[in-house]
């Protein structure tokens, strides 16, 4: 599990910096002891000898051509004469073995490496305090965290200046142990450094930290992090996990308020995304708003014309009382589903506009479509339309099939009572008029 802190970062990381120790360079993450640290012995100061340096350098270049082989054969010619090189080279050449190892991913061999090279006597503190960081990495490229955190315990025991990604790598290792309260600690560590030198976060610290919250369960901590990323590093991700996460506290508004931003900043592409900005539109009374963004992301095919979608449009539709606008999509989803209950919303548009006959056209579709589930209700509807068109005899009988069911009993009795009389009373004016 290296969500975070991936082990490409890491791979360039001792590509970058391994052969620079090699030569006693910081590699950047500590800095010389200070009057903070106790004093050690004094050390004997010792340098590459010339020769030992030329073959060095040879290993290097083959190095740096990505011939590992090579600096390998290099390096061993200075290994056959181990015996003869004072502690200072020992160490050097390996961490140069290391720098290869690790190179090539063979991280065992990177690790007993590095281990040699603390075993050296006389070492100076840059090299040491270097190797023993570059073994905490190792280990935890292995996953092997509770044995980086140790090896870590060690190096923040003998540094001096800590920069900001030790205690990022320190919180990494308990993270992925799932110890999130022994996260959480480091991380605020490397802000406060950060923060003293003026140093803008990095994004994968507030990422780190954002996790842990949310892992802990402290939603109000994990939002005032995501705050702080989407204006520093905004990306549609964390608009979306900002959004998340007010929804999680309870807080539609800035939910809806969150999504809306990120929609008119250009970070919302992802289809469920934006359809679900459309539903807090609805949600939040602004059908509207629903409407024309889902419209003018099937026009542009980012969202599927598909039955899910179009139900969703035709809902937004009718909230905002746009019933003309309603009729062509509601169309379209009933023949795409064939389902009873969408040819039943269908009637209802055409019977809001008063086309009664299509209305009519509608019912007896959803009397005969797919997973029919209430047609008693169906047949009343269909009996107004077409009482409501003047087809009265139809009219009739659909109240008549109405009438079968318990719960529409006695309304449709007297439909079909009302109904009767009508036709007695056309019959005898139309006798009259003969």
């Amino acid at each position: 599990m290296m969500s975070i802190g991936t082990s490409q970062r890491m791979t360039g990381l001792y590509r970058a910096a391994a052969f620079a120790v090699m030569l006693g360079l910081s590699a950047g993450i500590a800095h010389a002891a200070d009057d903070k640290k106790p004093k050690t012995a004094t050390k004997v100061t010792q340098t590459l000898s010339q020769a030992t340096y030329k073959q060095m350098e040879v290993a290097q270049k083959a190095f740096d051509a990505k011939d590992y082989k090579g600096a390998e054969a290099a390096l061993d010619v200075l290994k056959a004469k181990f015996e003869k090189l004072n502690d200072y080279e020992r160490a050097t050449l390996w961490v140069q073995y290391a720098a290869i190892f690790r190179t090539q991913e063979d991280n065992k061999r990177a690790i007993n490496a590095y281990t040699t090279v603390l075993k050296q006597n006389n070492l100076p503190d840059g090299l040491r305090d270097n190797a023993l960081f570059a073994l905490a990495q190792t280990y935890f490229l292995i996953e092997d965290y509770p044995t980086s955190i140790r090896v870590m315990d060690k190096w923040f025991s003998v540094v001096s200046d800590v920069q900001p990604d030790a205690y990022i790598l320190y919180a990494q290792a308990y993270y992925q142990q799932q110890k999130y309260a022994q996260a959480k600690a480091p991380i605020l560590k490397a802000l406060a450094i950060a923060k003293e030198r003026k140093q803008e976060p990095k994004e994968n610290w507030l990422g780190l930290l954002r996790a842990v919250f949310f892992e802990l369960k402290d939603y109000k901590s994990a939002i005032r992090v995501m705050e702080i990323l989407v204006t520093t590093y905004p990306k549609e991700t964390y608009f979306v996990q900002l959004a998340g996460l007010y929804g999680l506290e309870g807080n539609q508004r800035k939910q809806a308020v969150v999504m809306h931003a990120a929609y008119k900043g250009g970070y919302l592409s992802n289809p469920p995304d934006v359809l679900n900005l459309a539903r807090l539109y609805l949600a939040e009374e602004a059908p509207q708003r629903a409407v024309d963004l889902i419209t003018a992301k099937m026009k542009d095919k980012s969202v599927p014309l598909n039955a899910d979608n179009l139900q969703l449009l035709a809902q937004a539709l009718a909230i905002a009382k746009e019933v003309d606008r309603s009729i062509p999509v509601l169309t379209k989803l009933a023949s795409l589903t064939g389902e009873s209950k969408h040819y039943n919303y269908l009637g209802q548009a055409y019977t809001q506009n008063g086309d009664w006959n299509k209305a009519a056209e509608a019912y007896r579709a959803a009397l005969n479509g797919k997973n029919v589930s209430n047609p008693a209700n169906l047949s009343m509807q269909l009996g107004t339309a077409l009482y409501n068109n003047g087809k009265l005899v139809e009219a009739r009988q659909a109240f008549a099939n109405a009438s079968q069911s318990d719960s529409q009993a006695d309304a449709a009795a007297n439909w079909v009572k009302f109904i009767n009389t009508e036709l007695e009373r056309n019959a005898a004016l139309k006798s009259r008029a003969g």
